[in-house]
């Protein structure tokens, strides 16, 4: 009795960990969201960078929903950044201006 019960316990922790992250249960359809060069970091994957491991603040901000869906890859600057297209730059918009980001007027 006691190993169903683990059993099922295991089963429910595996089923909610898969929900709470989508990504893990993914099937591959979503497109890459790097070219290869540039890493996306942070404590919530709001950090483009050319290094592996780059840690931030675990302070959320809403804009960083944002980048779920951005390219983080080389400018034509030659460094890592988000590259801007107009559905991200709306995101971004209507939210608080990230720290750092030059305030609109």
């Amino acid at each position: 009795m006691r190993g169903a019960a683990i059993s099922a316990i295991s089963a429910a922790l595996t089923g909610a960990f898969a929900v709470s992250m989508p990504g893990c249960a993914s099937d591959g359809s979503r497109p890459a969201r790097t070219d290869g060069s540039c890493f996306i970091g942070g404590c919530n994957a709001e950090v483009c960078s050319d290094q592996r491991q780059v840690f931030s603040p675990c302070i959320w901000r809403d804009a960083y929903a944002c980048f779920e869906d951005a390219r983080c890859e080389r400018q034509p600057d030659g460094a890592c950044g988000w590259t801007p297209t107009p559905e991200l730059e709306a995101c971004l918009a209507s939210h608080d201006p990230l720290p750092g980001a030059p305030r609109q007027p």
